[in-house]
């Protein structure tokens, strides 16, 4: 059965949304778990990939956006919520992944802000109709240490 975990950021940082979805991916990196982060356009694909080179001094996320490389690095960046290949999906794109019993974990990384819990809220409903196990974690603040 699918797992798909909500992650409903509470934390008011600027970059809080982008922080925690690059701790879920270092996360996934260390555990070498192949994974794919589904960005909602080609912008924000290049804004992630960007802000992964530098968002920590002390960990280094191995990832790429280019479909070449995938098979090379254990963080795979795109922006198509419905491509396979890869059972642990974290999703920044704010849409619903078709097919969530096609993979074993979904990670729906939620910003604060009310119009992006409605949307996770429509995305939870269709996934337990998909019949896939849904739990949600709040997250109140994405570091331990303020930011410098």
């Amino acid at each position: 059965m699918s797992e798909i975990v909500f992650h409903l950021i509470d934390d008011p940082a600027d970059d809080a949304f982008w922080y925690y979805a690059a701790e879920l991916c270092a996360e996934s990196a260390e555990q070498e778990r192949p994974t794919y982060v589904v960005c909602a356009s080609l912008a924000h694909v290049e804004g992630f990939d960007d802000y992964l080179w530098s968002y920590r001094g002390d960990r280094f996320v191995p990832h790429t956006a280019d479909p070449e490389d995938a098979a090379h690095a254990p963080i795979f960046i795109g922006c198509d919520p419905e491509a396979g290949g890869f059972a642990h999906v974290i999703n920044l794109a704010g849409v619903e992944i078709p097919r969530p019993g096609d993979r074993e974990r979904v990670d729906e990384v939620i910003p604060a802000g009310e119009p992006n819990r409605e949307g996770a809220r429509a995305r939870w409903r269709i996934y337990r109709g998909a019949g896939a196990s849904v739990r949600h974690l709040t997250i109140p603040t994405v570091r331990s240490e303020p930011a410098e």
